[in-house]
């Protein structure tokens, strides 16, 4: 019996280190496209930032140590386009946060056509980064642009506005566009969240006698804060990284006024060639954007561990 049963352990060992094998050769090619476009990219990225790399690309130059960091560190114009880059991710987190909880909410309810607009909510999402940007640009150009028409008809005001050659607007129209995207996606995923929620733990409160808002802030909000939690990430590491949507809309300008650490690192490294400095943008930023999502998420999970 004793022999029978150390066989048994002995046999299902064997099965389970078998069946970890083949789930590791299953996700090995995964893994090796993962090692190719982003790991070795990552790597040679910060190999680069400590050196002055040729015009060309070809070969390593000169080791700099930190001067690169150092040089960013000391610069305006790293830290105003740092402040800027966060500014516009704020609008974006929050905006698309918001917009999307409110959709999830609404699409959550039922009433004819329901599926419709869920089905709709798809198509911006659906839409590439550099698309958006076009469709925004011309939504509010200052000669045909949409926009201005439906404010010259609701007596907003009273010639057409060139937002995007406004300093003051241009920033609140990339960040309002890059935002109608993210929002139909956060919108799916609060949604998708929704749905998993029992619709008894409702009926249950609001026979307690607790209102709208109150089993939105007990009930609701507990419960998607995992769902929060991927969004707020999602929206950090898209918000402090955009660049197509600058890219279509403005180049980065009137000035500087759009010009994102995204959109920096794009002139460094294909308008003047100077992949050092490029480099070492790209992995502050990559920093950045690290330090952003660990913050959202700790925030996020010390709320639940109250």
């Amino acid at each position: 019996m004793i022999l029978k049963s150390h066989r048994a352990r002995r046999r299902e060992s064997r099965r389970s280190v078998s069946n970890g094998r083949f789930g590791f050769y299953l996700a090995l090619p995964s893994i090796l496209v993962l090692l190719v476009l982003l790991a070795i990219p990552a790597v040679l990225t910060i190999f680069q930032s400590f050196f002055i790399v040729p015009p060309d690309g070809v070969g390593i130059g000169e080791f700099t140590k930190v001067d690169n960091y150092l040089f960013l560190f000391k610069n305006e114009i790293f830290w105003a386009t740092s402040l800027r880059s966060i500014w516009f991710a704020l609008i974006f987190i929050v905006g698309s946060t918001v917009i999307g909880m409110a959709a999830a909410l609404l699409l959550n309810e039922k009433f004819v056509g329901r599926m419709v607009l869920r089905g709709l909510l798809v198509l911006p999402w659906a839409c590439p980064w550099l698309i958006v940007g076009i469709i925004w640009k011309w939504f509010a150009d200052g000669n045909i642009g949409l926009l201005n028409g439906v404010l010259m008809r609701l007596n907003l005001i009273s010639e057409y506005k060139d937002f995007l050659s406004d300093p003051s607007w241009a920033i609140w129209m990339t960040a309002i566009a890059a935002t109608w995207r993210q929002s139909c996606l956060v919108a799916l995923l609060l949604l998708a969240g929704l749905q998993t929620m029992p619709r008894e733990i409702w009926d249950a409160a609001s026979v307690d006698g607790a209102g709208i808002f109150q089993r939105f802030l007990h009930i609701t909000l507990p419960w998607l804060r995992p769902a929060l939690a991927i969004v707020t990430v999602l929206n950090v590491i898209y918000g402090l990284m955009q660049f197509d949507v600058i890219f279509a809309m403005t180049q980065g300008g009137p000035g500087s006024s759009t010009t994102l650490l995204s959109f920096l690192i794009y002139r460094q490294f294909f308008i003047f060639t100077n992949f050092g400095i490029g480099s070492a943008l790209a992995v502050a930023l990559s920093l950045i954007a690290l330090v952003g999502g660990l913050i959202a998420v700790k925030t996020l999970y010390r709320k639940i561990e109250v």
